[in-house]
């Protein structure tokens, strides 16, 4: 169930930015984060040999990599500044993973996963337009963070624990602004 969820969280952000082409809300910052974070969850599913953990971080990557392609695009990125933060963070995270142990991993995992949706949800706050975010993806996000939850109490899994625990009120957190937003209430702070 959890790879099920996790596999599809990317898809409704994925296809409403082929479709579109639109970016306009999303935090590149939150996105490259993503990158790395999938990489170390990817690395992380390798090293426990749990196939509910690598193929959904196999395909969030395919997804990833297309939302920052656009990203890149549409705000004039360089290929390096899209790319390598996210690569040199997943490459720490695998190197936690296998050097630390899972409870330590869980902890440094969650930081920039929590980081990032931090920053999705300020970039919520702040945009003229969130028309590039996916109200969908996030509800599927704090669904998967539930079902993650669940899945390590069940397996007795204390990197997986650690993270969901927190990272699901981040997701609510940006889900609430999206939500919000979709409501009708406009940008606040937002720069001029």
């Amino acid at each position: 169930c959890g790879a099920a969820v996790s596999a599809g969280i990317s898809v409704p952000q994925f296809l409403l930015v082929v479709r579109t082409k639109v970016t306009h809300g999303l935090s590149l910052a939150a996105w490259v984060i993503t990158l790395g974070t999938l990489i170390g969850w990817l690395g992380h599913g390798i090293k426990l040999a749990e196939p509910n953990m690598i193929w959904p971080n196999i395909w969030s990557l395919i997804t990833a990599g297309t939302v920052l392609y656009f990203l890149r695009r549409n705000g004039r990125y360089t290929s390096l500044a899209t790319l390598l933060p996210g690569l040199a963070l997943g490459a720490l995270l695998v190197s936690l993973d296998n050097l630390v142990g899972s409870a330590v991993f869980g902890i440094v995992a969650m930081v920039p996963a929590v980081y990032g949706m931090i920053r999705q949800g300020i970039a919520l706050m702040h945009a003229r337009e969130v028309t590039g975010v996916s109200v969908w993806a996030w509800i599927l996000q704090v669904v998967c963070q539930g079902t993650w939850l669940t899945w390590a109490v069940m397996a007795d899994e204390i990197g997986t624990l650690i993270s969901a625990s927190v990272t699901i009120v981040a997701a609510a957190y940006v889900l609430t602004w999206r939500i919000l937003r979709a409501a009708g209430l406009g940008p606040v702070g937002a720069r001029p």
